[in-house]
Order: structure tokens, then C-alpha cells, then sequence
């Protein structure tokens, strides 16, 4: 077959046509071309959604090789958020234990080299205002709540800080990181917004530091932004997960791409999901471009044995929250 120069070109053409179709149909109908290529493998639900008891899930491995699980929930129907535990020795099949910590909301545990277990968690202060708590306990199971907020939003190292949530503790070689998400923002507050009329809920994540795990201050910067590239049209980040690898830290975050809030006509509505970033120093953070779950959110990852596990909560919320387990291939 002789070689056909007219042939090449209308050939080059076509592939053209074909990309340019597919990017604008990307566009239009939102659809993530790189989503579901995943390293991790779904190993099903790990904590149906039989009561209210099981949202924004923390872990912590336990001295005799089993894990405990803290999350909240109103299981109690008054609308109030309380902490409750699961205890599990295999990651995969947990029991529930009960009720830790009373009108208490996004715990972050971590078990001290004494053995003791610190809850930090979130509590509304009746006035719009939230701080952050800690409760000390020998057994993981029975909390004494120190009565005085360690922080409080609108005030002291918070005081440009208007709503925190979604807690995340890391350990450092010398004290401790708190990842949380700053909320309460607006378009209009950053500079590329200010002219127009855009009032949709903003969040970002950013971060504190404490020697100790009890005196805490508010790190400079963001940790992960609004926007913040590659992810452009990124509305809210939040609900993360850090943990710590041999090539440097990587975060699982939610990144929410609104609808109803980027009216653009490529807006990305089903980019919205589970979102990887990888960081040096756990401070400045690189988010790579892909997907890795379609749906729900509020990721946890812990190390098991030799296994890596991640759980994601809020799938199908039906009458409460299901937490659905994965773990890298």
C-alpha cells in the first residue's frame, strides 16, 4: 500500500473532529473521562446505614492490633450530634459499642504514647460559634471532657476564622497538625469575585499546630484552596484525610463542583468527588486531576498490617449513613 499524503491529512483531520467532539461533550454533559480508574479495590459496606451513628468516621489502631472507630451522629433524634465508637480487629466486620462523648460533632482521636486516647471534637457554642474540644480517656471508651474550649471561632487564633469542621489529627515527628475546613465564605470575598452577585457556600481547607496537642495555633496559609489548580471550577474542599507515605504526605479530600453555584455552561457537575493531593512538607499541597471515587465522601485512610484502607462515609443516606470500605490494590 503506497503511502497517500491526502489520505494522512483527512485522517489527522477526523482524529481532530472526534477530539474536539468528545471535549465538547465532556464540557456540556459534565462526564469525567477519568474517573473509576482507581487503585483501590471496593470491598463493600463495612457499617450499614441502620442507625444514625456513623458519619465523618475517624480510626486509630489500637496496643493489641485492633482498631477502634469514633464517628458522630443524632442517633438520639433530637437533632443533637453525639460521638459513638465501633471496635474492630480485622478493618472489616466492627460492632458498635455505644455513645463516647454527648452533643458532640467531627471527632479526631489519636492514642498518646501513654496509652491514653484524646477525642478533639466540635461543639456549637449557642451563639453562631464553634470550638474546638478534647476529651481524655485511659480506655478509649469512657471521656472526661476538659469543660474550657482549647479554641473558639471569631476569637483569639480564630479570629478571622468563621465555622471549622471536618477534623483531621496527623502526628508530626514534634507535635501535632489539625486539618480542618474553613466555611462561612463567599465568591465575593476573594479578590476575582468581588464585582459580582455570587453568594454560594465556599469552603477550604486549612490547618493548626500544637507542640502538645492542647495549646494550638492557626498555620499561615491555605492548605488546599478555593479553585485551586488544576481543579478550576472547584466550589468547596474539604472533609480530608492525611497520612503519611515514604515519598511524602497524600491527601484525600472532597471537592465539590456545583450546578446550582458555577452557572457556566461546562460546569462539572459530576467531577464531583473524592480527589488525591501530595505534599513535601504537608503544608504546600500539588491535587492531581483525577477522581478516584464517583460517590461519597469524608474519606478516612489508615494503614492496617500490611494493607492501606480508606472509608468513605456518606453514600446512601437512607434514614442514617452507611461507611463503605476500600483497599489499594
Amino acid at each position: 500500500m503506497r503511502f497517500s499524503a491526502k489520505r494522512f491529512v483527512k485522517g489527522l483531520l477526523a482524529a481532530a473532529l472526534v477530539a474536539v467532539l468528545l471535549g465538547a461533550y465532556f464540557r456540556i454533559t459534565g462526564y469525567n473521562p477519568f474517573t473509576g480508574f482507581s487503585e483501590w479495590k471496593a470491598e463493600g459496606i463495612v457499617i450499614p446505614n441502620e442507625q444514625d451513628t456513623n458519619q465523618n468516621p475517624d480510626v486509630i489502631s489500637l496496643r493489641d492490633g485492633c482498631y477502634r472507630l469514633y464517628a458522630h451522629g443524632a442517633k438520639d433524634r433530637d437533632g443533637k450530634n453525639s460521638i459513638y465508637s465501633y471496635h474492630s480487629c480485622d478493618g472489616l466486620r466492627w460492632e458498635f459499642e455505644g455513645k463516647r462523648v454527648d452533643q458532640a460533632s467531627m471527632p479526631a482521636a489519636v492514642l498518646a504514647e501513654d496509652g491514653t486516647v484524646r477525642l478533639y471534637f466540635q461543639r456549637g457554642m449557642g451563639d453562631g460559634q464553634q470550638a474546638l474540644m478534647v476529651a481524655v480517656s485511659d480506655d478509649g471508651l469512657n471521656f472526661q471532657v476538659n469543660g474550657t474550649p482549647l479554641l473558639i471561632t471569631g476569637q483569639g487564633e480564630l479570629v478571622t476564622i468563621k465555622t471549622m469542621a471536618h477534623f483531621e489529627l496527623l502526628r508530626l515527628e514534634h507535635g501535632y497538625r489539625m486539618y480542618f475546613d474553613e466555611g462561612g465564605l463567599v465568591p465575593t470575598e476573594f479578590e476575582r469575585y468581588k464585582d459580582e452577585q455570587w453568594t454560594w457556600p465556599v469552603t477550604r481547607i486549612r490547618s493548626l499546630y500544637s507542640a502538645d496537642g492542647l495549646r494550638w495555633s492557626l498555620e499561615p496559609g491555605v492548605r488546599i484552596e478555593y479553585e485551586q489548580q488544576p481543579l478550576r471550577y472547584m466550589q468547596r474542599a474539604g472533609s480530608c484525610t492525611v497520612v503519611h507515605e515514604e515519598d511524602g504526605y497524600h491527601m484525600f479530600f472532597n471537592a465539590g463542583f456545583s450546578p446550582w453555584e458555577d452557572l457556566k455552561s461546562w460546569r462539572r457537575w459530576s467531577w464531583s468527588g473524592i480527589y488525591e493531593a501530595v505534599s513535601d512538607d504537608g503544608l504546600e499541597w500539588n491535587i492531581l486531576d483525577k477522581n478516584l471515587f464517583q460517590r461519597g465522601s469524608d474519606p478516612k485512610i489508615l494503614h492496617m498490617g500490611n494493607e492501606t484502607r480508606i472509608y468513605i462515609s456518606e453514600g446512601e443516606r437512607v434514614g442514617g449513613n452507611s461507611i463503605e470500605s476500600y483497599v489499594r490494590r
